[in-house]
């Protein structure tokens, strides 16, 4: 008995964690989409507080970015 509520206890966790790393995935990939926009729009800005608002959304997103793949583990 105590050996079946482990292993549904122990299914139970690893769907968990796979359902959160599914969700982390979609953050980290909509967020590089964010980034790579802001790029696209940082090179066509001719004026300079353009210029500077989206470098500053391309920094900002790029440290979210690197902050959830080195808690993930998923550095490349």
């Amino acid at each position: 008995m105590i050996d079946w509520t482990l292993e549904k206890y122990t299914g139970r966790i690893k769907e968990t964690q796979q359902k959160e790393q599914v969700i982390i995935d979609n953050i980290i990939k909509e967020l590089a989409k964010k980034r790579y926009t802001d790029i696209h729009k940082k090179k066509q800005a001719q004026l300079n507080d353009e210029v500077s608002m989206y470098r500053l959304k391309e920094d900002t997103i790029e440290y979210v970015l690197f902050s959830l793949r080195e808690c993930t583990g998923k550095l490349i």
